[in-house]
């Protein structure tokens, strides 16, 4: 897996072992305004720089049931015009100050950031509260807006069977809840997206206590309270918190026993997955969901990972394979495994290899040796995580729209740390579950079977 994925996928775990104890990391600051923004700073004065985040608490599992994609789309929506801000020109004016801007949606969340000098702060801070709340939402840009997004769903996901194929999994795995819509949203219910939704939408959640301020960089806590208290403190709180989510129902025998099956001639080499579906992440057991990550690591674990040694370099039924796990969510989060067969291999075959890999984790503990190097991986990978100002922006964010503090995300290197074989073999008994499954079949094979037989 690359690495850019697994900053993506465990921001929290690996990157925040890289800081080292909570009494190694950064100094993290806290605050509040009247009106509820959350404030967050991370400084670092190593260079008149500030990385500035505003995280809202709104991604595409909070979305309206039939406007899927509306989270998404409102983020491109947010760099057309305001009241003050001629459309375009938020970006502009970012690159005519020598910074960069850019935005991102998750299902949880949605975030908009700028690099810019430490004293143009303030401005970005001014201009980013004034989409906050005087967006103007017009039906020509709202039409104009929607054709990109179809555009963009047609190049990342239409034209690629393995997104295809992951859509259609992560749907029956998470059904009936909201992580079952892909954040992009599906075709015909974002090309019905208007004005009117989106005016509904910007209501309802682009607000001051719906939001959390990360400044990263050359600044105080008592400096990027006082321009925020000046730029953001007038606009009103919206008094709505998000809606309650629909819990996971447990997977009935005929889907988790069958196979998602994507045959599409495009495809030049076959890729074996499966997707397990995790228990929502709770402070009280968050021992196991670092234990979750030492095991994806021994399972993964580049080219000494059990994985990799078994299918490719023992049995040669893979020329890939791996791991992660990926708790960073409200709601269910995912262990994941994949493989590539080799061309001669059949995807039962793969499939009995790895379940005897995985049942030999339930049913022996790992060694010490493969403990350490586990967890010493997991630091080293993503040890420059602390010498990048945004990635700590990223992560003290992203944590905290997970209703996670600062001294939560100080302190998950301890619990890696500790850690016992014990509670990684406990891992792979309770979370590693066939009936909590789904796995699929990427074929160029356009004769294959749906059902996966």
């Amino acid at each position: 897996m690359s690495v850019k994925n697994k900053i993506a996928i465990l921001f929290v775990v690996f990157a925040l072992a890289a800081c080292g104890r909570a009494s190694d990391g950064p100094r993290i600051e806290t605050s509040r305004l009247d009106n509820g923004l959350d404030i967050i700073v991370i400084p670092d004065f190593r260079a008149d720089v500030v990385t500035h985040m505003l995280w809202y608490r709104v991604g595409s599992a909070d979305e309206p049931k039939g406007k899927s994609g509306i989270a998404h789309f409102f983020e491109h929506l947010m760099f057309r015009g305001t009241e003050n801000i001629p459309s375009g020109e938020f970006s502009k004016t970012v690159a005519r100050l020598g910074g960069q801007d850019n935005a991102f949606t998750s299902y949880d969340y949605t975030a908009y950031f700028q690099r810019i000098a430490k004293d143009k702060l303030g401005q970005m801070m001014q201009m980013e509260a004034e989409r906050m709340q005087k967006l103007i939402i017009q039906p020509d840009i709202v039409a104009v807006e929607r054709d990109v997004i179809l555009e963009e769903r047609s190049m990342r996901v239409d034209g690629r069977p393995s997104s295809l194929l992951a859509e259609q999994m992560r749907k029956r795995l998470h059904r009936g809840t909201a992580y079952e819509v892909p954040v992009i949203g599906w075709r015909k219910e974002i090309e019905q997206l208007n004005a009117e939704d989106a005016r509904r939408f910007y209501r309802r959640y682009y607000a001051p206590d719906n939001a959390v301020l990360v400044v990263a960089g050359a600044v105080t806590l008592n400096e990027v309270t006082a321009l925020a208290q000046r730029h953001y403190g007038p606009l009103k709180p919206s008094g709505t918190p998000r809606n309650k989510r629909v819990a996971a129902q447990d997977l009935v025998v005929a889907e988790y026993q069958r196979a998602e099956v994507m045959a599409d001639a495009r495809v030049r080499q076959n890729s074996w997955r499966r997707y397990y579906r995790l228990p929502q992440y709770q402070r009280a057991d968050k021992r196991q969901f670092a234990a979750a990550d030492v095991l994806a690591e021994i399972l993964s674990g580049g080219l000494t990972g059990r994985l990799y040694q078994s299918l490719v370099v023992e049995k040669k039924l893979a020329v890939s394979a791996g791991a992660y796990s990926d708790s960073s969510r409200l709601d269910n989060g995912e262990f994941v495994i994949y493989a590539t067969p080799t061309a001669e291999t059949e995807f039962d075959v793969l499939a009995r290899a790895i379940e005897a890999e995985i049942d030999n984790l339930k049913n022996h503990k790992v060694s010490a040796a493969e403990l350490r190097r586990a967890k010493r991986q997991l630091v080293s990978d993503l040890v420059y995580a602390r010498d990048s100002q945004q990635s700590m922006a990223n992560i003290f964010g992203r944590a905290a729209m997970l209703g996670l503090s600062p001294d939560d995300v100080l302190g998950w290197v301890d619990e890696i740390e500790n850690v016992s074989a014990q509670e990684v073999r406990q891992a792979a008994q309770n979370l590693l579950l066939a009936e909590r499954s789904i796995t699929g079949h990427l074929t160029g094979n356009v004769n294959a079977r749906k059902d996966g037989s």
